[in-house]
C-alpha cells in the first residue's frame, strides 16, 4: 500500500509524526503520557494495538529527548504491560512489516483503530490490517521500545523503578516464581529477561519473605551470568551491586555440595516451586537448595563469572 493511500493525517497522527521527525507540533510530554495511560487502561484491542504503534514509533525520540522521569517510566510500564498481555498469534501473515519505517507505522494508526471503515473505504486490505495489528508483531515492537528506553534511562535518571511490575509477579501477596523465572530465563538480550532480573534485584533489597529469597536470587544470578554485550552496561553493573549487598551467609554443613552450575539454577528453583511434578522432572535435594549456602554459592559464582575484564 502506497503512503498516499492513507487518509489525511488527523491531529493525533500529525502530532505523532511531528515527534517522530523531531519537530513536535504539540506538547510531546502530555501526548506520550496520555498514550501510555490509555494503553495501560483501555480494554479495546484495536486501541491498544494502535497505541503500541504510537509508543513504538516515538520511543526513539523519547529515549534521547524526553526528560520527564515519570512519563519516561510510564512508557516503559506501558510497553511492559503490552508485552505481558498481548495474545499469541499463530497465523502466517503475508508480507513483512518494516520496523524502521516509523512514519509508515504512525500512518497505519487510523486503519488499526477502525479497520472496518478503512477496509470499506479501500484504504487498506484485511491482510494488511491483520499484519499491522498482529499480536506477535506488536509484542516485538513493545519489546524493542522497552530495549531502547531501558538502554538510555540510566544515563539520565539512573536505574528504573520496576514496582509497576508487581502485579505481574505477585498474586494475592505470593510471588509467582514460575512467571518470574520463565522471563528471567528468556534470551538475555531481550527486555523481558533484563526487566525481570532488575525487578527481582529491586525486590531483594526490600524486606521479602524467606521463601522468596532463593527464586529472587536465582533470577538475578542467572540473568547476570548470561548478559552479553547487547545489554545496557548499567544492567549488569546494577545486578552485581545488589548481589554484593545481599550476599548470603555461606556457613553451612553441606560444604561444596551446593550446585554452582548456572545452567541448573532456574531449573532447580522451578522444580521446587512447581505445583506438580512429572516423571521426566529431574529431582533436586530440597534441603540442599533451601539452605542459605545454595544462595551463597550462586552469588559467588555469578559475581565471579560476570567480573568485568581488566583493561
Amino acid at each position: 500500500m502506497r503512503l498516499n493511500q492513507f487518509p489525511p493525517a488527523d491531529g493525533f497522527v500529525s502530532n505523532l509524526l511531528g515527534i517522530v521527525n523531531d519537530y513536535p507540533t504539540c506538547d510531546p510530554v502530555d501526548l506520550l503520557g496520555t498514550v501510555a495511560d490509555t494503553l495501560a487502561e483501555s480494554p479495546d484491542p484495536n486501541v491498544r494495538a494502535s497505541h503500541v504503534l504510537a509508543l513504538y514509533s516515538t520511543s526513539f525520540w523519547a529515549a534521547y529527548r524526553l526528560r520527564d522521569q515519570a512519563v519516561y517510566d510510564s512508557l516503559i510500564a506501558a510497553m511492559a504491560l503490552a508485552d505481558e498481555t498481548m495474545d499469541t498469534c499463530e497465523e502466517d501473515h503475508p508480507g513483512i512489516a518494516a520496523l524502521d519505517d516509523l512514519e509508515r507505522i504512525v500512518r497505519w494508526i487510523p486503519a488499526i483503530e477502525d479497520p472496518e471503515v478503512a477496509t470499506a473505504a479501500g484504504l487498506a486490505g484485511r491482510d494488511e490490517i491483520a499484519l499491522f495489528s498482529c499480536p506477535a508483531w506488536l509484542r516485538t515492537m513493545a519489546q524493542e521500545a522497552m530495549r531502547v528506553l531501558l538502554a538510555e534511562r540510566p544515563t539520565e535518571f539512573g536505574m528504573p523503578d520496576f514496582s509497576f511490575l508487581t502485579p505481574a509477579y505477585v498474586a494475592d501477596g505470593t510471588l509467582d516464581v514460575i512467571a518470574l523465572t520463565v522471563n528471567a530465563d528468556s534470551f538475555p538480550e531481550d527486555p523481558p529477561s533484563q526487566v525481570a532480573s532488575l525487578w527481582a534485584a529491586q525486590r531483594l533489597l526490600g524486606d521479602v519473605p524467606r521463601r522468596e529469597l532463593l527464586p529472587l536470587t536465582a533470577a538475578v544470578c542467572s540473568s547476570l551470568v548470561r548478559q552479553d554485550a547487547t545489554a545496557p552496561p548499567a544492567v549488569p553493573t546494577h545486578l552485581r551491586e545488589v548481589l554484593d549487598r545481599v550476599a548470603a551467609d555461606s556457613a553451612c554443613a553441606h560444604g561444596e555440595r551446593h550446585d554452582a552450575e548456572p545452567d541448573a539454577w532456574i531449573a532447580g528453583v522451578q522444580y521446587l516451586y512447581k505445583p506438580m511434578h512429572f516423571d521426566d522432572d529431574k529431582p533436586v535435594d530440597e534441603a540442599l537448595w533451601h539452605c542459605p549456602g545454595q544462595r551463597a554459592a550462586m552469588i559467588r559464582t555469578a559475581l565471579r563469572l560476570s567480573a568485568p575484564l581488566e583493561r
